[in-house]
């Protein structure tokens, strides 16, 4: 009898991951916390993660939040950070057509994946681009990755199928882009300048800390337009200025005080 009950159970929870469910779909470029909150969203995730791992990643996801994403009108991530402990981030990706989900944790560079329905080896393309791009946003690159599947037995994997494309990394007195590639009269001037390359750097690392904490698609486009408008105003204002240099440091500091008291439209 509790064999059956355990295979009639093991049945139900199988179906119930096949199923389409587009409810998900619904928080494109909202919260993750707005996501979390919605009562089908803990059962959703306990039905897809192994046990002990589903509410590992529950516990990641009640944090401070960032964005839901959605792909292809069928692919959505969700992720944030456990309450306190930053450091400790969890991901939840649910393909809305097959009902298939993978779930995410990482800390100190260990990166654990689990999932009810599928396994180390059949990870889709969409889950891992996600994921990546998730790690990506958050500065944070795997050393070691382990997948845990439904009978919660773990599996070794090679961190390197996860690793983030690598990017500039600027030095740190500035500026904040290569100064190898810099094009404009403005660009090469910050970069002969230590002051403005420092200023340069400040700025980018500001709107970074920015971008992070809003939580929403349109909140993070509005800052980066807002960025991009002022960069235009800046290469016009000081490109022709008698004083260059003196121009891009009060153009630098005014930017930085409008950051300081930008909140976004709503």
């Amino acid at each position: 009898m509790k064999n059956l009950i355990a295979l009639l159970a093991l049945t139900l929870s199988t179906l119930a991951q096949a199923t389409a469910i587009d409810w998900p779909l619904s928080y494109e470029g909202k919260s993750s916390n707005a996501f979390i909150w919605d009562k089908r969203a803990k059962p959703l995730i306990e039905t897809r993660l192994p046990g002990k791992f589903s509410r590992e990643v529950l516990t990641g996801l009640g944090g401070p939040a960032e964005p839901v994403f959605v792909v292809d009108k069928r692919y959505v991530s969700v992720s944030a950070c456990e309450a306190h402990a930053c450091p400790f981030k969890g991901f939840f990706w649910i393909d809305t057509q097959t009902g298939q989900g993978l779930g995410a944790n990482i800390i100190d560079g260990e990166l654990r994946l689990g999932s009810n329905s599928l396994s180390a080896q059949q990870i889709p393309a969409p889950a891992r681009r996600a994921l990546i791009d998730w790690m990506s946003a958050n500065d944070v690159t795997p050393v070691s990755v382990e997948f845990i599947d439904r009978a919660g037995a773990s599996a070794s994997m090679d961190a390197a199928q996860f690793k983030p494309t690598a990017r500039f990394e600027p030095a740190a007195d500035g500026p904040s882009y290569d100064c190898k590639a810099a094009a404009t009269k403005v660009e090469k001037n910050i970069c002969a300048d230590p002051a403005l390359a420092k200023q340069d750097l400040a700025l980018a690392k500001l709107v970074k800390e920015l971008r992070q904490g809003h939580d929403t698609v349109d909140a993070r486009n509005q800052l980066r337009d807002f960025q991009r408008k002022w960069l235009k105003e800046r290469d016009a204002t000081c490109a022709a200025a008698a004083d260059i240099n003196a121009c891009l440091g009060k153009q630098y500091q005014t930017q930085n005080d409008r950051l300081m008291n930008w909140i976004p439209a709503h």
